[in-house]
């Protein structure tokens, strides 16, 4: 077949090879053909696109299609005429120029411009600018398109100096085509391979591949194009695979010419002959010879083998995860039915072994196949509803907790708002009022009209006092005849509940009982003090123009004046009768008068009985079990020494070393942290109702907000599709799925959810084709295997102190926890200082005379420096306490994320069996733990340090879990905490049960899993409830521009304080190299502990076993073990890496872990971009490892890294992680533009077309959805 005008209307250049769901989501799924090309080696044309023009249009053998491309450069592109086989007729007369000589004369040219009144022909002059008027925008192009036309023939002069083709080398690809009835017979193009380059020495004599070329990348037929054309036989529908050529030149050149395909020949595949191996289903591979039709090749052949979808592997079979949604109910549209799952992306790529003998090819051909997948878990969603499900518990009940406390808070700084008195009775308090009705003064005393009083309690369990109220009452000269003031008026009238405090309260002040020797019952209310300053002088009243009283009393010195009630003696009493206090001069203890009051004092049990015994409020009050902040794993860190009132979100646990006795056999430094926390009891309360109250309010928003996740996520597992409700796009959807899109990180009701959670196989068979018989052999041989995802963090918390309500605190989780151990500190230092001021309160007032009724116990408010060192006692805790509670709901997000990503790795290697039957490895899982890396890809500077940082804490959360796989009898929790997995072929439901308090806290997942599927496909060592617990490691190495910044001492960005509008905030930000190393040694040790346990290499009793929790806690390393040999070269780039971006880590990091029998998990931002760049890195060099080896991609020994990156950039342009892109944003492109890629490391560097371009503040400048 000799070129026509049938392939004269194709042009190869028009085919984006890049795939996007729609490409990945043809329906039917998993109907489509997969089809590998390989060209014979009499398809390789020696000479290339140069001799199959010259054979076509027989030019003279001095001239090349380069020259001849060249003297084109002037003549109207892409015209109708003068095209042949999609290249310009280059037998057009009107060429300029001949490609020859000085590439620049054009420069030298005299052109005559003649004025608009000029006649000139109507055709093209060949004397440009003769005859003509001047047009600038023509001759502007005029001098680009001739200055290209002098740098393509530099180009192709020098390649001709040059003297061979080794290093600009031809191309070959081939597409496949069938006719549309539709349009005439026009040609669609159904699919292309990758563009090869022709080899730098072709098959000649026993030298080269006589297998010619076989592409990489195969050609998917669609299902919808097959099976309309197989059920009409008749039709004579074929499929015309044309093999093109392309000039390696293009490169060089702008000229389209240069860059045009020729077509060299092509072979036909009658779909009728077959139709019997493709329908109804296609599920053995065949293989076939079809000859090429060629004026310019001879013997040229098109060997095809046809591979059913590799979309849906076998059950439990290689590629197969167990993790994985069922085929046949999660990817069909059913209507009312809730679609969870997304199809699955997929690829396959081919690589082959080449043969030396030509006889060979004709008996069989012998290639790796290896399939892409990735696929969407279907434990994610449940998980996340599971734990908020838990979550939403522990924030009711801390939020209860919370309440409570606000409720004894508000009985001692907020009495007067109190519209419940019941209440506090009920909470172990007294109901007390006072009525203040007048002052009397004693003859002999000069006073005004009025005095000023204000009113303390004395509390028997705190050394402060607490004020009651302040107020003004008239002042009367003493009468003897009392009955005739007015007492059924009071001038004030004050209601208060102190807490009861009882004889064996730790609380009680010290010598208290003895003193005062009990109240009723032996409880203790305490006692009000009354301070009374006199605002005039005179017995006439006081002069309403002066503080001081009339003109004529100037220079008298008000007096301040005391007095005291013991409400224990009132308690529950049955009359009202007016008391009559005495009075005192707080200076001189002379009696100064009479305060008449009223008292009314009565305890719960004195409502019933006003005879009963009184009981005292509880000792132990701010225990809480269950509580959010246990369930995250932490501890309030005010459980020790610094342990102050109230004891808010202590354990059980923790709370028993609060209230544990005097040990008398404790240690000096024991004994002096004991009795700092019994200074700190007698201190009252350090948190206040004003406090509190907002925060009851912000834990009822995080509970509200939990619960509505868990309902949300329970009901998107069950509820079906709503009425109104409509399906969107992935990167649409916004309600909770097993796939969370990277553009929904800021929605605030997903923040439990991982997104852009996949797991990644690469399944690699064994394939023998034979073209002759057409018989094809493909055995399954190994399995490799990712998760890549997002960075789970909590992003709609953000990582600014913006807005923040935790003290103006940035940064994620790893930050937050230390700013909250140096919050500590800081609390116990004001507690330091307290205890300092009063301390040296009492030793000055132990100098003064005692006063009659005085407390010496007791410090009233007029102690400023006192106050103020209170108080900021109060801001201390109060900020801690704060902080403690938002790291609490953080912890909870980011481990939720994590938790999904750990247990679909785990499920996906419990069901590789290819892998469990190699090795042991089940039983050092049982032994040690499963080893989980974490691969990430973010910087250290900016909002992503605050990611890295949340990462790094809900990945330590890990070791918290244990999963078990039971079956429906073997359960182990309760019935009612069940999650369901839905459409899961397999897995039935899950749960999740938490244990202990604290940093002791435990999780313990069950997955329930099909009867027989238990039976015959879970190793032994996982059975009989056998769990398995988490060992989570994280390395991290920044691999883009911002890392590169970082490392080279630049801020890039950050100009000021401000941050400019065009500015992604993702750029700003103090880089912290530090951090990295620290948490890669971090990583390190533990991995290194690891391998010690699982691979001896030496005495144990020597090295000695460092468990996950020493390495991760001992931060002094204070064991030490030898580095391990696996890992001395991962310990090597860890050492060098502390100012260049080491990548060595990360590839050292995958390569252990796999050695290892761990799972790895691959994360940046968005998990779309960088971690598409790593992912198919490791796939290439696992792909090039297993054919080095002969069949182990985990083996030891040099790779080829052209090789890898080659492959690599395959996979990258035509693999999975575009769709993946197109899944999140919208478009299917890498978020890079070539200004960042040129900082990535050379391994990682994406490929120049899959580029979204330049961004601005994070968005593509012509619009669109790409993220920086």
């Amino acid at each position: 077949m000799s070129s026509s005008a049938a392939t004269a209307t194709i042009n190869p250049n028009i085919y984006d090879p890049i795939s996007n769901l729609d490409k990945q989501c043809q329906q039917p799924l998993g109907r489509r053909v997969v089809v590998v090309v390989n060209v014979n080696h009499a398809c390789l044309v020696p000479g290339g696109v140069d001799t199959v023009l010259r054979s076509e249009r027989g030019r003279s053998a001095g001239r090349t299609i380069m020259e001849e491309a060249v003297d084109t450069s002037l003549i109207a592109e892409d015209g109708a005429n003068g095209m042949i086989n999609g290249i310009k007729d280059l037998s057009v007369s009107d060429v300029g120029g001949t490609g020859n000589g000085n590439p620049f004369d054009f420069l030298k040219e005299e052109n005559t411009i003649t004025d608009s009144t000029s006649n000139s022909g109507g055709g093209r002059s060949r004397s440009r600018g003769k005859g003509r008027p001047f047009k600038l925008a023509t001759f502007g192009a005029k001098i680009k398109n001739t200055f290209d036309r002098g740098v393509t023939s530099i180009a192709v002069q020098a390649q001709k100096v040059g003297g061979d083709n080794a290093e600009i080398r031809d191309v070959l690809t081939v597409g496949a085509y069938i006719q549309d009835a539709s349009k005439g017979g026009e040609l669609i193009c159904l699919g292309m391979t990758e563009r090869v380059d022709m080899p730098s020495v072709l098959y000649d004599a026993g030298v080269g591949d006589v297998d010619g070329i076989t592409f990489q990348v195969p050609i998917l037929l669609p299902p919808h194009v097959v099976d309309s054309h197989l059920a009409n036989p008749n039709s004579g529908s074929d499929i015309q695979f044309h093999l093109w050529m392309r000039s390696g030149a293009a490169i060089f050149a702008k000229n389209r010419a240069l860059r045009r395909y020729v077509w060299v020949g092509s072979s036909t595949l009658r779909l009728a002959t077959y139709g019997q191996m493709l329908r109804p289903v296609f599920t053995r591979p065949f293989a076939i010879s079809l000859s090429l039709q060629s004026t310019v090749v001879v013997g040229g052949a098109m060997n095809l083998t046809a591979v059913p979808d590799k979309k849906f592997p076998a059950l439990c079979g290689i590629g197969w995860s167990l993790s994985e949604p069922r085929i046949d109910t999660a990817y069909i549209s059913v209507p009312g039915k809730r679609k969870l799952f997304n199809p699955p992306l997929d690829q396959s790529y081919i690589y082959t072994l080449p043969k030396r003998d030509p006889a060979a090819l004709q008996t069989s051909q012998d290639m790796i196949l290896a399939t892409e997948r990735l696929t969407e878990s279907s434990v994610v969603l449940p998980l996340a509803a599971a734990f908020t499900r838990l979550l939403s518990n522990a924030t009711e009940v801390s939020k209860k907790h919370a309440e409570g406390l606000a409720d004894k808070l508000h009985c001692l700084d907020g009495a007067d708002k109190i519209t419940d008195p019941m209440k506090p009775l009920q909470q172990g308090h007294a109901h007390c009022q006072i009525e203040v009705h007048h002052f009397l003064r004693y003859p002999n005393h000069i006073g005004g009209g009025s005095v000023h009083i204000t009113m303390n309690l004395q509390r028997p369990d705190s050394v402060f006092e607490n004020c009651l109220a302040s107020c003004m009452v008239r002042s009367h000269p003493y009468d003897s005849n009392l009955a005739a003031l007015p007492t059924n008026n009071p001038l004030v009238s004050v209601p208060f509940y102190p807490k009861i405090v009882s004889s064996q309260d730790p609380r009680l002040l010290p010598g208290y009982d003895i003193d005062f020797g009990g109240g009723k019952g032996q409880v203790f209310v305490g006692k009000v003090r009354f301070q009374i300053y006199e605002e005039g002088a005179g017995g006439v009243g006081g002069d309403v123009f002066s503080p001081i009283g009339p003109a004529g009393t100037v220079g008298f010195s008000p007096r301040h004046l005391e007095a005291t009630v013991d409400i224990d003696s009132y308690l529950n009493s049955a009359t009202d009768d007016i008391l009559n206090l005495n009075v005192v001069d707080a200076i001189t203890g002379e009696s100064a008068g009479a305060l008449a009051v009223t008292l009314r004092a009565h305890t719960v049990e004195g409502l019933v009985d006003r005879s009963s015994r009184i009981h005292g409020g509880s000792t132990k009050a701010g225990i809480i079990d269950g509580g959010l902040i246990s369930l995250v794993g932490m501890e309030t860190l005010m459980d020790d020494e610094k342990a102050c009132h109230p004891h808010s979100d202590l354990t059980s646990t923790s709370s028993a070393k609060v209230f544990a006795p005097r040990d008398p056999n404790a240690t000096e430094m024991q004994v002096q942290a004991d009795r700092r926390k019994r200074q700190l009891a007698t201190m009252g309360e350090f948190l206040t109702y004003d406090y509190m109250s907002a925060h009851v309010e912000n834990r009822s928003k995080e509970s509200k907000d939990a619960l509505e996740k868990a309902e949300t996520y329970i009901a998107a597992l069950h509820t079906p599709l709503g009425v109104d409700e409509v399906e969107h796009l992935p990167d649409k959807t916004k309600d909770p799925r097993p796939f969370r899109a990277s553009s929904s990180r800021m929605d605030p009701l997903l923040a439990a959810i991982g997104f852009n959670v996949h797991l990644q196989t690469f399944s690699v068979s064994n394939v023998t084709s034979q073209p002759s018989t057409g018989a094809v052999k493909e055995v399954p041989t190994t399995l490799f295997q990712n998760v890549t995802c997002g960075a789970p963090s909590d992003h709609f918390r953000g990582f600014s102190s913006k807005g923040s309500d935790d003290g103006g605190f940035a940064g994620g989780l790893r930050r937050l926890e230390a700013f909250r151990i140096v919050m500590a500190e800081q609390v116990k230092e004001c507690q330091d200082n307290l205890i300092d001021a009063v301390s040296t309160y009492y030793q000055i007032q132990s100098q003064h005379r005692v006063l009659p009724g005085r407390s010496q116990r007791h410090i009233p408010p007029t102690e400023h420096i006192i106050s103020q060192i209170r108080t900021s006692c109060f801001d201390a805790t109060e900020r801690l306490h704060n902080l403690t509670w938002e790291i609490a709901v953080r912890r909870g997000n980011c481990f939720s994320q994590a938790l999904g990503i750990a247990v679909t790795m785990y499920l996906s290697h419990v069901s590789d069996l290819a892998k469990l039957q190699k090795a042991a490895w089940v039983e050092l899982w049982c032994r040690h733990g499963f080893l989980i890396t974490f691969e990430g890809l973010l910087s250290a500077a900016g909002k992503e340090l605050g990611m890295i940082e949340d990462a790094s804490v809900g990945i330590a959360m890990l070791r918290m879990v244990s999963v078990v796989i039971v079956t429906e009898g073997g359960q182990l929790g309760r019935e009612h905490d069940k999650v369901q997995i839905i459409d899961s072929p397999y897995l039935r439901w899950l749960r999740i049960t938490p244990s202990g308090q604290g940093s002791n806290s435990k999780f313990l997942v069950e997955i329930c899993v099909d009867d027989n599927f238990h039976a015959q496909r879970i190793p032994p060592p996982l059975k009989n409830k056998k769990a398995v617990q988490f060992y989570p490691v994280l390395y991290e190495m920044g691999v883009d521009i911002r890392q590169w910044g970082s490392n080279a001492g630049a801020n890039f960005g950050k100009k000021s304080n401000e941050v400019p509008d065009e500015m992604d905030e993702d750029e700003v930000g103090i880089p912290d190299n530090d951090f990295l190393m620290a948490l890669n040694y971090d990583a390190f040790r533990k991995m290194n502990g690891y391998a010690h346990a699982v691979y001896l290499c030496g005495d144990p009793q020597k090295i000695g076993r460092l468990s996950w929790e020493q390495a991760h806690f001992d931060t002094e390393q204070q064991i030490r073990q030898p580095i391990h040999p696996m890992l001395s070269a991962l310990h090597d780039f860890i050492r060098s890496s502390a100012t260049k971006i080491e990548h060595g880590i990360l590839d050292e990091a995958a390569y252990a872990a796999a050695r290892l029998g761990g799972g790895s998990a691959i994360f940046c931002k968005s998990g779309k971009d960088r971690t598409a760049m790593q992912v198919t890195f490791k796939q290439a060099q696992f792909i090039n490892r297993f054919m080095k080896s002969g069949g182990n991609g985990f083996s030891e020994g040099e790779t080829d890294a052209d090789r890898i990156f080659s492959d690599a950039t395959t996979m990258r342009v035509y693999g999975t992680r575009l769709p993946i892109c197109d899944k999140n944003v919208g478009q299917p492109l890498y978020a890079f533009n070539s200004l960042q890629a040129r900082f990535m490391p050379d391994p990682l560097k994406p490929p120049a077309r899959t580029l979204a371009g330049f961004l601005k503040g994070g968005r593509v400048f012509t619009g669109g959805a790409i993220e920086s």
